[in-house]
């Protein structure tokens, strides 16, 4: 049987996985404006190539496209990080205890999610930024792609693009208290001792601990400049 030609990605699709690319490498950062110019330039690319790819990367969550002033980095603000984080707390979670209960976690499954930690090991150490982080969505998509619950599939998948930016901010603010290896090691064990309540409890306190963590952190940078702020309006520098 002959099998399927797979379509290739399309200029604007490769473009904007470059972008992308830049984004989750911490070169682009929340907040930073995306010049049409510049990246048709930097990519040997039409303007309107860019302009589709940007529009892309709106659809997922990644950028902001704002009416008369152009597209940015999406930036996220503490209210968003609690209902992210507060949200998956809920919601990840159950799927992978439902995911445990219908045997979802063959040996196969689990030694992909084993390579997976030891790859945000070493990714962590280089201080590659873009490879931890696709480690880590991809560690959590094995995690629950088979809890056999279509309408919460479709919302954590809904949350992805949203996922992605919360896990690039925990970078970004250092807000881990613990090492990515560490933490998804005790997610994968608990995974491996079969009790689906100890496996829920263990995730659930994994995505609080990185929200709450991230939250504190964007608090106090903020508290930071707004001292900052006061000193010079006060003529201290």
């Amino acid at each position: 049987m002959i099998q399927k030609v797979e379509r290739p990605p399309t200029l604007a699709i490769t473009a904007a996985n470059a972008i992308k690319e830049e984004i989750l490498k911490g070169n682009l950062l929340p907040g930073n404006p995306l010049h049409e110019v510049e990246l048709s330039e930097s990519l040997n690319i039409s303007r309107g190539t860019v302009r589709e790819a940007l529009r892309l990367l709106a659809q997922e969550g990644i950028v902001e496209i704002i009416p008369y002033r152009g597209a940015f980095v999406s930036y996220l603000t503490p209210q968003m990080v609690k209902e992210i984080y507060t949200l998956r707390a809920l919601l990840e979670p159950y799927a992978v205890r439902l995911s445990m209960e219908n045997g979802a976690f063959d040996e196969d499954t689990l030694n992909e999610m084993e390579a997976l930690v030891k790859r945000m090991g070493e990714m962590e150490q280089k201080g590659d930024y873009a490879e931890t982080i696709k480690a880590d969505m991809k560690f959590h998509e094995i995690s629950v792609q088979n809890c056999q619950h279509n309408m919460l599939l479709d919302v954590l998948y809904n949350l992805q693009a949203m996922t992605l930016m919360f896990i690039l901010n925990t970078k970004l603010y250092r807000s881990d208290m613990v090492s990515d290896e560490v933490s998804h090691q005790a997610i994968l064990d608990s995974i491996k001792s079969m009790n689906p309540l100890l496996a829920e409890e263990v995730i659930r306190k994994h995505i609080n601990d990185a929200g709450s963590g991230l939250l504190a952190r964007m608090e106090m940078e903020d508290g930071v400049e707004k001292r900052i702020l006061e000193q010079s309006h006060n003529g201290a520098f």
